[in-house]
């Protein structure tokens, strides 16, 4: 299944009609063999490569915490929703303390929304205590969380060490379960140059398959042509246009060099 290309029958006959007749003339003069199938399987791959590189999904994915019930994950898969599991993020002792008011970081981004943060204390107690979805805030796109304490009364069975641990106690290790969906809701409309992205990704894997000479010639109609291609070129190309998109996805990048 594609999350960008809904209707992959008619993708790969554009392909085949658009990027794969330019590449013929200069690189692939046989494109016109290639199954369907096979430019298919081009097609998910560049996909899911691009989802890796960028960080990103391109479809709302269900993200919940590593240690998940069983009968979650079945309900899930019964529904054909798709998910990811994560590692549950720690409590330190600053969670509240000064400005962070509980800041949390999420591991994917963008977010859609948010269906519950919990802060569980492992066996033996069990303990459990469900933020209000009144304290929530959200920075979307960067995957930035705050929990702002709201003047409503809630109750939650709070055992003595929880309630430690919420004063700044201590720190405890994968204690904030977070259940979110994050992805893109739309990416054809929110960064329509990422499918054109992704179909040059294809006609790459397609070159590399072929095992391209730097130099050569074709013949056609008797006449004889030179040829050349550079795969480094068509790489460095779309390396630029990957990192031009992470930067409008995850913000500008900023490296420090220098010592204390």
């Amino acid at each position: 299944m594609s999350s960008l290309f809904p209707d992959l029958a008619a993708t790969t006959a554009s392909l085949r009609q658009d990027q794969l007749m330019l590449a013929s003339k200069y690189a692939l003069p046989n494109s016109s063999s290639l199954s369907d199938d096979y430019l298919n399987s081009k097609l998910i791959a560049a996909e899911a490569d691009a989802s890796r590189q960028l960080r990103i999904y391109f479809e709302p994915t269900l993200i919940i915490p590593d240690d998940a019930l069983q009968d979650e994950i079945d309900a899930l898969e019964a529904a054909n929703t798709k998910y990811a599991q994560e590692a549950a993020y720690d409590y330190d002792a600053h969670f509240f303390m000064g400005e962070r008011w509980g800041y949390i970081v999420t591991k994917e981004k963008p977010i859609i929304s948010v269906q519950s943060i919990k802060f569980a204390y492992p066996a033996p107690t069990n303990q459990v205590f469900e933020v209000p979805r009144s304290w929530i805030r959200l920075d979307k796109k960067f995957g930035h969380i705050r929990l702002v304490p709201a003047s409503q009364s809630f109750s939650a069975p709070l055992s003595a060490f929880i309630m430690q641990a919420l004063g700044g106690g201590r720190t405890v290790p994968f204690m904030i379960h977070v259940r979110y969906t994050a992805g893109l809701g739309n990416p054809n409309q929110d960064y329509p140059d990422l499918a054109d992205l992704v179909k040059k990704m294809a006609i790459l894997r397609i070159m590399q398959d072929a095992f391209l000479p730097q130099s050569g010639s074709i013949s056609s109609d008797g006449l004889s042509q030179s040829m050349s291609v550079d795969m480094q070129k068509w790489h460095d190309g779309i390396e630029d246009k990957l990192d031009a998109l992470r930067d409008a996805m995850h913000g500008p990048r900023i490296a420090f060099l220098g010592h204390v």
